[in-house]
């Protein structure tokens, strides 16, 4: 599985897409809520620069998050 898109969404969400027309959105708020050194991503306009690459999803060197973490802790979205 690879990602392909994402988009920011309202309330700290990302949905990501994946190859394999898959679609997740994964709730980066509860995850600032549980790792204290991602606080900074509260602020909106660090939050809207994501970028991915591969199976990473990141803002900067010490915030990202591993495609199966998303996965592990994303919802799935039905698309059809």
């Amino acid at each position: 599985m690879k990602l392909i898109n994402i988009e920011v969404r309202d309330d700290y969400i990302l949905r990501l897409y994946l190859d394999d027309d898959s679609v997740v959105d994964f709730d980066v708020k509860a995850e600032l809520e549980r790792i204290p050194c991602y606080k900074p991503l509260y602020d909106q306009a660090l939050f809207n620069t994501v970028q991915f690459k591969n199976k990473r999803v990141y803002w900067n060197d010490q915030c990202d998050f591993h495609l199966d973490q998303i996965l592990e802790r994303g919802h799935w979205v039905k698309t059809h």
